[in-house]
C-alpha cells in the first residue's frame, strides 16, 4: 500500500513543467524600452534557449538613418504611445 508521501511524490513527478508564458507582444507591434528611446518594431517574439522568459527582436532606424536590430527581454519593453498597432 502506498502512503501519503509516496502518493504526493508520484503526483508531483507526473505533472508537466509549466511552459513559457504566452508572449505579451507579437511581430509588428511598435514598442519602446521602458527606460525610453526610439519606437521599435518587433520582428520576432518567443522563448530562447539561453535565458528564461520571452524575448523580442526589434528593429528601428538610428540617428544616421541606418537600420538597427537588437534582442530584448519582454519585461523591458512597453507599447509605444501614439503608435499604430499591427
Amino acid at each position: 500500500m502506498i502512503g501519503f508521501v509516496e502518493r504526493t511524490l508520484i503526483m508531483r513527478l507526473r505533472k508537466k513543467p509549466a511552459g513559457p508564458a504566452k508572449p505579451a507582444y507579437r511581430a509588428g507591434d511598435v514598442l519602446t524600452l521602458k527606460s525610453g528611446g526610439r519606437p521599435m518594431t518587433a520582428t520576432w517574439s518567443g522563448p530562447v534557449l539561453f535565458a528564461p522568459g520571452n524575448w523580442l527582436i526589434c528593429q528601428w532606424f538610428g540617428n544616421d538613418g541606418e537600420l538597427q536590430q537588437e534582442m530584448f527581454p519582454e519585461e523591458t519593453l512597453e507599447r509605444a504611445h501614439n503608435a499604430f498597432t499591427a
